[in-house]
């Protein structure tokens, strides 16, 4: 059966007429020239009718003068009244736009007048607004008796919306009472009354609206408020009314204080009228998996703050905290849901939320400084664990209460000796609300350089020793370790040391074809030791990985193998450039593990790690793979095989197709074919994901779309395992959309 999915309205139409007819424009005279524009009459005939003052122009008559035309059969103009009045084939061109009418009556002082069976066409927006009688009630307002609005050319255009008493307002507002919208001759949808912005700039004033209807909403209508409160400052109200829940008031506050600092905060907040129990009337409200949600109040503050600081510092705050664990997978949708708040952090800050299914929710204050090679960061981290929240259990989440880290990059140690160096240093307080036998609250402080000694011999080989050493200290609350040992303070000291080893053989090829003229392949084994001695580490505590180092005796190598294409690409002047493009690149790596030959047969692990490879085909415009193949040599099985590619053409045809295997979590094949049935206007498509363990169809997709210059269509249907749906979106281009999502 298929789902009924939340339909949306949106219908947005911004005229921007901007005809700026000014008395100098049009106040000429015999010898007319006026302070700034001088005004040329072209005509057939000219004369001058001394009693009512009027230059009269006929036939084929041209008047320029500025970036301003008008063309007409027959002209009339006071010089007295300022008033101008043209009929038969008017065409008056402003700047980009231009008006069209069987006769015209413009008063240049107070720019008011009347346009008679015209049409006015703004080409910014390629809007035209026509009607019988159009007139023009101040600078910037425009009003008609009977109108209509496309942006669609011809006398019959593909869509337009019509309507009574209808009145314009360029940087405010527009509305139309019994406004209809036609498909070339045909009505498809009636408004009594009609509400849409005219805004070129940034103005206090209602936005684009919103409504639909879902079968756990209800009725829907959303309608958010803009508030310009400052040149830095705005605000935005969003509104929400669901018949089935409530009403949802949300709020978002944005600023910019400077270029490196602003903000964004947000909240929201709904009297749920329902709860997600396990009962027959409200097992649909909650999310499947979740504890049972009993909570009427709901609500959701997040904000994201860049600030800087003085002496270079600059900090990052990120706020997320949410009322329940249903709530963000809810309310995905809207203007204030999950979706369209994580677009809105990431397109300013370049930081998204945490994934709406994840219910320990991240929020932390990050106080940053570098240097030219080195670093300093403080951070407050803290994970607000909503299910140990909603459900009174314990929370044993842990909390970074705070981190400092100091590092220094990697850099050359002063003098000539060669060396270089790079360090990793923290000193960390971790918090638990609630604590375990094993999961304590505590400090630690770590300091871990490193020490490398490059050397290349001759233009082929090298090799590059390094060393390092890590000191660790604890100091922990109420933990006991197995041995019973309850000291506070514990300590670790460990060492590590590793070379590297490549060299690099290249050889270019000529072709002298027409995507290349030149290929560079360039080879480069590699070969490296790491090793990190075993060092009896269960006494310790445990609060995260740095806690736990593994022991290491491993011997890697590896090949990587890449080809370069050069192309000489000559402009219209004859001037050269060459480009480069990486045709295809390939590593294979594998690793030996030197503790099987130490324990024998003792060993806990095979030697051989798994053999990778690892690649980027390009070599064509219209052909891409990538991939990752892991294949273990001890079982002669692949763990890991993940492969996709596509194949298009110049019309924008494509085919892709995606092969993911891993050995604990999937086996899937994916298929999707996209073709232009006409390019540019016509598409269609057609995807199908297979779970091949399981021998099942996971999702079949099939969607065609309509692309006109002045309007698109969009039809979709997708059948999942759990769920049918069907989605359209009719697109009206200038204007907006309305359909289902």
């Amino acid at each position: 059966m298929v789902s009924c999915k939340r339909v949306l309205c949106r219908i947005c139409i911004i005229p921007a007429v901007i005809i700026f007819l000014s008395a100098q424009a049009f106040s000429f005279s015999a010898s007319m020239p006026t302070q700034k524009v001088s005004w040329r009459i072209q005509a057939r005939q000219v004369s001058y009718e001394d009693k009512r003052k009027l230059y009269i122009a006929e036939n084929d008559v041209v008047i320029t003068g500025g970036k301003t035309r008008l063309e007409a059969d027959y002209v009339e103009f006071s010089d007295i009244t300022k008033e101008a009045f043209a009929k038969g084939n008017v065409l008056f061109i402003s700047g980009k736009d231009t008006i069209t009418c069987t006769s015209m009556n413009i008063n240049l002082n107070s720019e008011t007048g009347t346009i008679n069976q015209g049409t006015i066409f703004i080409q910014d927006n390629n809007y035209y607004i026509s009607g019988e009688t159009l007139r023009k009630t101040g600078e910037f307002t425009y009003d008609a008796e009977k109108g209509s609005i496309t942006t669609c050319e011809g006398k019959t255009p593909d869509w337009k919306i019509t309507g009574k008493d209808i009145e314009v307002t360029i940087d405010g507002y527009g509305h139309a009472s019994h406004a209809v919208l036609w498909a070339k001759k045909m009505p498809t949808l009636y408004a009594p009354y009609f509400l849409f912005p005219a805004k070129t700039t940034r103005q206090t004033g209602l936005l684009l609206p919103m409504a639909g209807y879902s079968d756990n909403m209800g009725f829907e209508y959303q309608q958010p408020l803009f508030l310009a409160l400052s040149d830095n400052t705005d605000a935005t109200l969003y509104p929400y009314y669901m018949s089935d829940r409530g009403v949802m008031l949300s709020g978002e506050y944005r600023y910019i204080l400077s270029p490196e600092s602003k903000g964004i905060m947000m909240m929201s907040y709904l009297e749920d009228k329902t709860v997600g129990d396990d009962t027959n009337e409200n097992q649909d409200y909650n999310i499947s998996a979740t504890p049972d949600r009993t909570n009427h109040d709901r609500y959701w503050f997040r904000m994201k703050h860049d600030q800087e600081l003085w002496y270079g510092f600059d900090a990052k705050l990120n706020i997320d905290y949410v009322s329940d664990m249903d709530y963000l997978r809810t309310f995905t949708d809207g203007f204030a849901g999950f979706d369209s708040t994580d677009d809105a952090f990431e397109d300013m800050f370049g930081r998204d939320l945490d994934a709406e299914t994840d219910y320990t929710r991240e929020n932390s204050l990050v106080v940053t400084k570098n240097w030219f090679s080195y670093g300093l960061n403080i951070e407050a981290l803290w994970y607000d664990n909503i299910k140990a929240r909603r459900t009174d259990i314990d929370d044993t989440t842990l909390q970074t209460l705070p981190s400092v880290e100091f590092f220094a990059a990697r850099r050359k140690i002063a003098g000539d000796s060669g060396l270089y160096y790079k360090m990793d240093s923290e000193f960390t307080s971790f918090y638990r609300q609630d604590t375990t036998d094993t999961a304590v609250t505590g400090q630690r402080a770590d300091l871990h350089p490193i020490f490398y000694y490059p050397i290349k011999f001759g233009k082929a080989f090298f090799i590059e020793p390094y060393a390092g050493v890590r000191g660790t200290v604890w100091n922990t609350d109420d933990f006991t370790d197995s041995d019973g040992d309850d000291a506070d303070t514990r300590t670790r000291g460990l060492y590590e040391m590793g070379m590297d080893l490549s060299t690099s053989l290249s050889r270019v090829f000529t072709l002298d074809a027409d995507f290349a003229e030149k290929i560079q392949h360039k080879i480069v084994p590699g070969l490296a030791y790491d090793y990190i001695p075993s060092v009896d580490q269960e006494d310790l505590p445990y609060f995260d990985a740095v806690d736990d180092i593994s022991e290491e005796n491993i011997i890697t190598w590896s090949l990587t193998n890449t080809f370069t294409s050069r192309h000489t690409i000559t402009d219209e002047n004859g001037q050269e450039s060459r480009t480069y493009k990486e045709l295809l690149w390939f590593s294979l790596s594998q690793g030996y593990d030197i503790r099987y030959e130490r324990d024998g047969d003792d060993a806990d692990e095979d030697p051989w790690q798994d053999l990778t490879l690892k690649y980027e085909l390009n070599p064509l415009k219209y052909l891409r793979s990538d991939g990752t193949i892991a294949f273990d040599p001890n079982t002669s099985h692949f763990t890991k095989i993940q492969v996709g590619g596509m194949v298009s053409d110049n019309r924008g045809d494509s085919l892709y197709m995606s092969y993911r295997y891993s050995k604990s979590y999937s086996h899937t094949w994916k298929t999707k074919l996209s073709t232009n049935l006409v390019p540019d206007t016509l598409g269609a498509y057609y995807s199908i994901e297979k779970d091949l363990e399981d021998r099942k169809t996971v999702e079949t997709g099939v969607g065609i779309s309509i692309n006109r210059p002045c309007w698109g269509l969009n039809l979709a249907f997708t059948d999942e395992s759990a769920d049918k749906s069907f989605a359209f979106m009719v697109i009206l281009k200038g204007i907006g959309g309305f359909g289902t999502k």
